[in-house]
């Protein structure tokens, strides 16, 4: 679940196609015909709940996420949704979900193996459960981010920035659904971002990936050199293609169980 602080939807959408497409790729590889109910936990702006209502629009679905401003963003961009500011892993409820959807959420979140056993006891019989993750930490840009937070200048502002964040094995997800679910769909897809510079690298991850370590410094100048610092060190490992664009690869792990 996204935590609450300085979340920016406007920002967050800047990259919006390359932020929705993952849920695309999720929502079609969701075999069940005539779901019922659905509810997308961390739902952000609506960006991934308005590709659920596309391909299930008989369907009723309501998107949660513990962020005020991603709400109010997902209220104005998509009104005649349902829409509830909720924390999931203290949510309370008897209702039975046939699709629980989660795009780039649950990273956020400490003890998945909880949230997941939980997040199961909501489905239905033969209902289904599908996750995607950003496997984050295995990007370069991830380990740039954090070695420049380790340099002298930034180590004591920005200590435990890194521990918003919970990276798992496609193994550890295995491991847990296995015992939770009838069946498993798991895969990984690589997505090639084009880029116009390596400042729009900046750009995108300072929403996401960056956004704990900002949060921790005090003004904006700080923060304004931070973001200097991360990008002249991205610089170094994200090479100019011969067209001046900047590939920015990004891996994403994909997984459906069905109970």
């Amino acid at each position: 679940m996204t935590t609450n602080e300085n979340w920016n939807p406007e920002l967050y959408l800047k990259y919006g196609e390359e932020r929705t497409q993952p849920s695309i790729d999720l929502a079609a590889r969701i075999k069940m015909e005539n779901p019922e109910k659905i509810i997308d936990v961390g739902c952000g702006p609506g960006n991934s709940t308005n590709v659920i209502s596309s391909k299930w629009p008989e369907s009723k679905i309501i998107g949660i996420d513990n962020s005020a401003s991603m709400i109010e963003s997902a209220k104005n961009n998509y009104p005649d949704m349902e829409w509830k500011i909720e924390d999931i892993t203290k949510m309370k409820t008897k209702e039975k979900y046939d699709i629980i959807f989660s795009n780039a959420t649950i990273q956020w979140i400490k003890s998945q193996e909880k949230l997941i056993k939980n997040l199961v006891k909501m489905l239905k019989d033969k209902g289904a459960l599908a996750v995607q993750v950003p496997l984050y930490q295995s990007m370069p840009v991830s380990k740039v981010i954090e070695s420049v937070s380790l340099t002298k200048r930034w180590r004591k502002q920005t200590n435990g920035a890194n521990d918003a964040f919970t990276f798992h094995s496609s193994d550890y997800y295995y491991d847990i659904l296995s015992d939770q679910v009838e069946s498993i769909n798991m895969w990984k897809t690589s997505y090639f971002h084009i880029m116009h510079s390596h400042q729009n690298i900046v750009e995108m991850i300072k929403s996401t990936g960056m956004k704990e370590f900002l949060n921790m410094l005090d003004t904006k100048e700080e923060k304004i050199e931070f973001e200097k610092d991360v990008l002249k060190e991205i610089k170094k490992v994200y090479p100019v293609q011969k067209d001046g664009e900047v590939l920015f690869p990004f891996e994403r792990l994909f997984f459906i169980g069905y109970k």
